[in-house]
Order: structure tokens, then C-alpha cells, then sequence
């Protein structure tokens, strides 16, 4: 359950595609300085939350490959098919098939988060509040990060107005890392220098400590904007790899015809109930209490 509830909740993220354009070589910028004195954090987080409002909309059709380590110690590839839809910045779904066959739905709106594993004898959902999710707890199942922080690996939520620390550049280039606030620690965007587009996303507990998980961006792709048509064409990343060292484990996903429109997302699939009537699930887990129950454990 470990395993396949971390899987699951990783797979809402990594995203890829194709007819890539051009980002700069991390070769290209290895060893540059930058004048910092340059840029400025409201010049910078002003591209980025406009860029963020451009994609506060997204669906794309997916396929998610999971390479870790079995039970067994060997080495595992999963390759699984879906969908992503997403509203930002609380509202995200995901549907998960192998071979044809439903596997999962997972998602999260403004109250809960959920997995539903349809795989089982008998299908069940997996249940909890985001008021009374627990780091300690979730990162017992997998998960080292609130759901909702999930999303900030994408590289396209928002940033605050106001500084939380300075700019600063990157340890291994000429690019710029820009540190925001997440529900449970902090995540720092590591930025083209030009575009102000990330090129790795790091979630931590703290500033000091080590990355709890890592995504990095390559290559870009355009967004189809079906919406607003007019508006300057937008990009996202190609690939995003995760690293989840917690279980030494990668996700990636592909996603194909990225868009919004006005069909996509649907809203329907950040319904809870409509999710599990329309999975037939009947069978519920309450993650809020088995937090509860987790605590005595560790006293």
C-alpha cells in the first residue's frame, strides 16, 4: 500500500511531450556568473505568476513509467495510461490504466485528496482531509509532501508578490533560484535566466535540509490555449523526472494534446462523489484516522 499510494499521488506531476523547442544547454551556462544586481524578485515573480495564470487550467492526456525497486530488491518498470486534469491552485485529478484495464483515480479538491485503487478484489478509496493531513503520516505512506504541494513540481503555480528570501544563483550554473513558501516547508524554482521558466523544482522540510523531491525540466512544449487564442503562446516542460529518494524511486510522464478548453478540464473529475459513483466504489479508508491510529506507534 506503501508503495502504489506514493506512486500514485507522484504520477499527478511528471509531465513530458514532444515537438519540443529550444531550452539553453545546462553545459552551455556551467561555470557562468551572474550580476544578480540585474534582476529583481518582483521583475521575476511577475513572469512567472503571469505565466501561472495562463496555465491555472490544464488537461492532457498521459503515460506514466515508474522505475524502482521491487520486493525482491530487482529493478521494476511500470507503464501506466491516463489523464491529468487540473485547476489551480487546490483542484487536481488523475486517472491511471494498465493494458486497458482501470487502475486508479486519484485526486484533490478545496476539502479532501484521495486514491482510489481499482485493482483490488474489491475497489477502495483512500480518504483524507487536507486539515488534518500529517507530514509524519503521509510520509509513512510515501509521500513526503501535503498533495497540493504536488503541484508546485510542475514549475507553473504562483509566487508570492513579496520576497521570502533573496534571488540567488544556482550552485552548478548561471541560473537563477528563486525560494517560495510550501504547505510544508519551502519549494525553490531553479530558473532560465532569460525566459525566468524553471529547470528544476526542489521541495524541502527546510532551507537547509536536503530535497525531499526533485523535478527536472527538459526541453519545453507549446500549451494550447483553446480559450483565450489571442493571448502570446505559452510553453511548458517536455519532460519533468521526479526523484523520490525517500523509496529510490523515478516517475516520468508523457502527456499528449495538452490544453485547456472549455470542455477541459472538467470539473466533474474533482468531485469525490461523482468519483466514486462512477467507479462503483463502495468500500472507503478514512487516512485521517489511520493517522490517528499511527501516533501510539511512535511514542
Amino acid at each position: 500500500m506503501r508503495r502504489l499510494f506514493a506512486f500514485a499521488m507522484l504520477t499527478f506531476v511528471a509531465v513530458a511531450g514532444c515537438n519540443c523547442m529550444s531550452r539553453p544547454d545546462p553545459a552551455q551556462l556551467e561555470g557562468q556568473k551572474l550580476d544578480l544586481t540585474k534582476f529583481s524578485y518582483g521583475e521575476v515573480a511577475a513572469v512567472m505568476n503571469a505565466r501561472a495564470a495562463r496555465l491555472e487550467r490544464f488537461w492532457a492526456a498521459t503515460i506514466t513509467t515508474v522505475w524502482y525497486i521491487g520486493k525482491q530488491g530487482e529493478d521494476e518498470v511500470d507503464q501506466l495510461d491516463g489523464d491529468l486534469h487540473i485547476v489551480q491552485p487546490n483542484k487536481i485529478a488523475m486517472s491511471l490504466q494498465k493494458v486497458g484495464v482501470d487502475g486508479a483515480a486519484l485526486g484533490a479538491n478545496e476539502r479532501f485528496y484521495w486514491y482510489v485503487d481499482l485493482l483490488a478484489d474489491d475497489p477502495i478509496a483512500s480518504i483524507g482531509t487536507h486539515d488534518k493531513a500529517d507530514p509524519d503520516r503521509l510520509t509513512d505512506l510515501g509521500v513526503p509532501v501535503h498533495p497540493l504541494d504536488l503541484l508546485l513540481l510542475l514549475g507553473f503555480s504562483k509566487v508570492p508578490d513579496e520576497p521570502m528570501a533573496p534571488l540567488r544563483q544556482a550552485r552548478n550554473g548561471g541560473y537563477l533560484v528563486l525560494t517560495a513558501p510550501a504547505k510544508w516547508g519551502i519549494v525553490e524554482y531553479t530558473l532560465d535566466p532569460t525566459s525566468f521558466e524553471p529547470v528544476r523544482v526542489e521541495i524541502r522540510r527546510a532551507l537547509k535540509l536536503p530535497a525531499v523531491l526533485t523535478a527536472d525540466m527538459q526541453g519545453t512544449v507549446a500549451f494550447d490555449d483553446r480559450v483565450n487564442q489571442v493571448m502570446p503562446q505559452v510553453r511548458i516542460p517536455e519532460r519533468i523526472l521526479i526523484d523520490v529518494p525517500d523509496i529510490d524511486a523515478r516517475v516520468r510522464i508523457r502527456f499528449l494534446g495538452a490544453q485547456v478548453s472549455r470542455r477541459k478540464p472538467d470539473e466533474r473529475a474533482f468531485d469525490l462523489g461523482d468519483t466514486l459513483s462512477r467507479y462503483g466504489v463502495r468500500l472507503r479508508r478514512d487516512l485521517d484516522v489511520v493517522h490517528e491510529q499511527m501516533r501510539p506507534e511512535e511514542q
